[in-house]
């Protein structure tokens, strides 16, 4: 096992399967997620049979230079990342898991802020990839503030019934599984739904919007998303505001003028910010202000 520390912030890397499964038994017992996609068959179709995912060992060599890379990160993390988050468990599943793509699970005890999962290790080595599931764990951490935040930006919660044939085939996220449902404006519902229903995978999905008022659905990215964030957003960014926010923020220079990530910076603060981006020569939107 080894640790490195910089601010609050403690990562704890797990480097054998018989721990890591432990782990994520543990967390499976918060948040109940392999339960839930066992309990949607389009979701146990999509992980290729029942949802209960294993470790990987990582090997010594590769442990050395992980504990070297995170040594470094507090280069390239947000203040308010290091000092809100205690401490971070990493672990490797195995290539298939989640259909390869990182995501977050709860903490496994009450020590632990989170675990971030990683299919293969080396995804573990984007900046952008680790500030963006470290959001992920923030958000879960502070779920009743975020909420607060999202409703400021226009989205609320929501309990309402799906159509049959969209509840069916919406794709379950690991990031998301404690607060699926939200709407935008009172109007629209995002849903990740499986991009072929017949053949279901993880990884491919499309965003469907829901109009709760006039009970229709669109694959279209509506306007008033499109015009308060920005449309040079990923497609499956739009799936919750959770997913927007960690766009946002794990890569401010794309979004940096659109009205969403501006109220958003408003709301957090800039030390949700990396120092890299807001002491750019070119910004002098923040530079003054740290």
């Amino acid at each position: 096992m080894g640790n490195t520390q910089s601010y609050n912030i403690i990562f704890s890397l797990s480097t054998d399967i018989s721990s890591t499964t432990l782990y994520l038994l543990n967390s499976e017992n918060r948040d109940r997620y392999f339960e839930e996609c066992n309990s949607s068959p389009k979701n146990v179709k999509a992980r290729k049979g029942e949802v209960v995912y294993s470790g990987n060992n990582i090997s010594p060599v590769e442990t050395k230079y992980i504990v070297s890379y995170l040594e470094s990160v507090s280069s390239i993390l947000p203040k308010r990342l290091m000092n809100d988050l205690g401490k971070v468990r990493i672990i490797q599943l195995m290539p298939t898991s989640e259909g390869g793509m990182p995501h977050t699970r709860p903490g496994d005890s009450s020590s632990i802020d989170g675990i971030i999962c990683f299919p293969n290790i080396s995804q573990l080595y984007s900046n952008t990839t680790l500030i963006h599931e470290l959001w992920h764990i923030h958000q879960r951490k502070y779920k009743d503030l975020w909420s607060v935040v999202f409703k400021k930006q226009g989205w609320q919660e929501w309990d309402g019934d799906l159509p049959d044939e969209l509840e069916e085939n919406r794709r379950y996220n690991p990031d998301t599984i404690d607060c699926p449902l939200w709407i935008f404006q009172d109007k629209w519902i995002p849903i990740p739904i499986f991009h072929d229903i017949s053949n279901p995978k993880v990884g491919e999905v499309d965003i469907w919007f829901y109009n709760s008022e006039k009970r229709t659905r669109t694959r279209n990215i509506p306007g008033e998303l499109l015009s308060y964030y920005s449309d040079s957003l990923p497609s499956v960014a739009f799936e919750h505001p959770r997913e927007i926010a960690a766009y946002l923020l794990s890569e401010p220079q794309k979004y940096e003028n659109s009205r969403g990530f501006k109220d958003l910076i408003k709301d957090i603060g800039i030390i949700s910010l990396p120092d890299s981006y807001i002491n750019r020569e070119d910004n002098y939107r923040y530079k003054n202000y740290i």
